[in-house]
């Protein structure tokens, strides 16, 4: 190979180079680039079944969630199982499933979540946080025991971070 033909192909490398990025690539990035948060409020009730080790729950009536151009109501379903327990702690990994009501739109991401209750009582106050690579909440409220049962109601400051 001559140093000419080694320029020559040196040139049509950087003439590539400063073209940018293929299509597919660029849309990609784009993409990467403009994924929103979506942020949610409102209330959940979570049931753990400390005898079966199953999570479940979805969010209340009033659930809204917002990315930085709209808002819309939104519907929350919490499954899963226990991790660990105690007499006044749950640990859980749960899968949530976000369905935007506007457009249908499901996003499906795991949540590590931590459920305390401030008692052994039969009822009292309860907190709730959890987080993942893919999601964040936390909240307060209540809980109330039955046969084999704690239902969280999460109701006090309950948000919802979701990476789109």
């Amino acid at each position: 190979m001559s140093t000419r033909g080694g320029v020559a192909a040196g040139a049509a490398a950087l003439l590539l180079a400063a073209a940018g990025p293929a299509p597919a690539v660029a849309a990609d990035v784009a993409r990467a680039r403009t994924a929103a948060v979506i942020s949610c409020a409102g209330a959940i009730v979570v049931n753990v079944h400390p005898l079966n080790g199953a999570v479940d729950g979805r969010s209340g009536t009033n659930f809204r969630c917002a990315t930085p151009d709209r808002s819309f109501a939104a519907e929350l379903t919490i499954s899963g199982s226990l991790r660990s327990g105690g007499e006044l702690s749950y640990e859980a990994r749960t899968t949530d499933s976000l369905r935007l009501t506007d457009t249908g739109e499901v996003f499906r991401f795991t949540v590590d979540r931590r459920f305390d209750r401030d008692t052994t009582a039969a009822t009292g106050n309860a907190a709730e946080r959890g987080s993942s690579s893919q999601a964040r909440d936390s909240g307060t409220g209540t809980f109330g025991t039955g046969t084999g049962l704690v239902t969280f109601l999460v109701t006090n400051g309950y948000t919802l971070d979701v990476s789109g």
